[in-house]
């Protein structure tokens, strides 16, 4: 064994390193820092996302892979944990605002954030089975604990709970798949799996593929597994719902592109009318839904779900036009995700927050500025220009015409148009109601910095693409 390699191949693995350490930290802050120590694991957390930020920034591309073919710090890894800890900051940032009105703020919820995101920047390095499930575990327990931790509130115990028995269960299906995949192949590195597998037994190597896909279509809430989202969203405290709808996202749509394009690329003709169903039926399942939908968590929560057929629109597409525009779409996911939910937190109502569409009457009056900026989101979330949400949207349907995919294509196009019905009536609320006297508009710095980055990262984007499109193109696999 040479240690000195190992040792040296740590610098490849700083910022998650770093974050280590950070969250310690936090979690000392927290426990014995007193009455400010709560809000001290807070800073401490900002400062260490802040961190790693720079670091990952400073962080060179591996050439091979690490740790006997464990990991890879490639440029898709790089760009995917770029999206990670972009989320993970301005979760942060609105975690202050929420647990100021709430008024009962929880320390621990700061270190497992950075636990959770541990876990997923070794996902999204992960090319090897066992490596690849262990990171999956640590960030997804960390979730279900995140998604019950409010105890002020009966609705997130139940939500942990129900996110903590699903999720367990389609971890134990996903690893049923990685042993079926493992018995045929006999590898678990991804480079090594596909040609013994084949030659094996193509058909257990098939079925292993499919109850892989379980666990994976459960994190992104694809339907048929996306029963658990409406109730997780609703009841989990809203800058963790903005963390949970789009950090896990990102990282397991990281991991269905590396799996497609090298462990199960020779199925592709399988694989391809598979994710193609299920991307047509998210996107109409989670819009139809939504338009019923008069919570705004649980109407964001059905849109997450239509958001992951567009997505998946990329990985029935599979190409390095495919993997780019996934890229592009989860960052400006990130964007819109976030901005969507930080809406809540500018409502305030009987010491809590305005969950409800009405509660958003008279928005534009009562700040025009904030009113416009929520336009620009909704109008990225639907697909429309001059935002990213419309470049990114163009880019996976392009990929799917490229590839002859045109009833996919359709679908996506017609999904964008229903999707304007249930985004216009928050548009009406805050520019055509009359004000509600009970709802109390609060901005505060925090949630304004945020708000301010995602509609100017929506419209720079949107308006010059080309600086994400090159770096997504670079990032992309196959």
């Amino acid at each position: 064994m040479d240690l000195a390699r190992y040792v040296a191949d740590l610098k490849y693995l700083v910022p998650e390193l770093a974050l280590l350490a950070v969250a310690v930290a936090a979690m000392f802050a927290h426990l014995f820092g007193g009455r400010r120590g709560r809000r001290l694991a807070g800073y401490v957390a900002l400062a260490g996302l802040c961190g790693a930020l720079w670091l990952l920034a400073v962080t060179p591309t591996a050439r091979g892979a690490l740790y006997s073919g464990a990991l890879t710090v490639d440029a898709f890894a790089q760009f995917i944990k770029l999206i990670v800890l972009l989320s993970a900051l301005l979760t942060v940032l609105l975690t202050f605002r929420f647990f100021d009105v709430e008024g009962q703020e929880s320390g621990e919820v700061y270190y497992l954030l950075l636990f959770a995101v541990i876990g997923m920047l070794f996902t999204a390095s992960a090319t090897d089975l066992i490596t690849f499930y262990v990171s999956f575990e640590l960030f997804a327990i960390c979730s279900y604990i995140l998604a019950g931790i409010f105890k002020k509130e009966i609705r997130s115990a139940e939500a942990g709970l129900k996110y903590f028995v699903l999720g367990a269960l389609s971890s134990a299906i996903m690893v049923l798949g990685m042993a079926l995949v493992y018995g045929v192949s006999g590898a678990t590195a991804f480079s090594k799996i596909a040609g013994p597998a084949l030659q094996a037994d193509p058909r257990l190597f098939t079925l292993g593929m499919l109850l892989f896909f379980v666990g994976l279509l459960f994190k992104v809430a694809a339907v048929p597994f996306h029963m658990w989202t409406p109730d997780v969203y609703e009841g989990a405290p809203t800058p963790l719902v903005a963390f949970l709808s789009t950090a896990p996202k990102a990282v397991t749509f990281a991991v269905f592109i590396r799996l497609l394009a090298t462990v199960f690329g020779a199925l592709e003709a399988k694989w391809t009318p598979l994710l193609s169903l299920i991307a047509i039926v998210t996107m109409f399942w989670g819009n139809l839904a939504a338009l019923t939908q008069q919570n705004l968590k649980r109407m964001l929560a059905y849109s997450s779900i239509a958001h992951a057929g567009y997505l998946l629109i990329g990985l029935a597409a599979l190409s390095a036009g495919g993997s780019m525009a996934v890229l592009f779409y989860l960052f400006a996911y990130v964007c819109m995700n976030v901005a969507a939910f930080a809406l809540i937190l500018t409502i305030q109502k009987q010491g809590g927050f305005g969950e409800r569409v009405e509660d958003l009457n008279g928005l534009a009056r009562k700040s025009p500025l904030l009113a416009a900026g929520i336009l620009v989101v909704l109008l990225a979330l639907t697909g429309i220009p001059p935002t990213a949400g419309f470049i990114g949207k163009y880019y996976l349907l392009a990929a799917a015409v490229n590839r002859g995919l045109y009833v996919l294509a359709v679908a996506g196009a017609l999904n964008s148009v229903i999707s304007l019905f249930y985004y216009f009536r928050i548009g009406r609320a805050m520019f055509m109601e009359a004000d509600r006297p009970d709802c109390v508009l609060s901005v505060p710095v925090t949630v304004r910095a945020v708000l301010l980055l995602c509609v100017l990262a929506l419209l720079y984007f949107g308006l010059f693409p080309a600086l994400l499109t090159n770096c997504a193109a670079l990032a992309a696999l196959r």
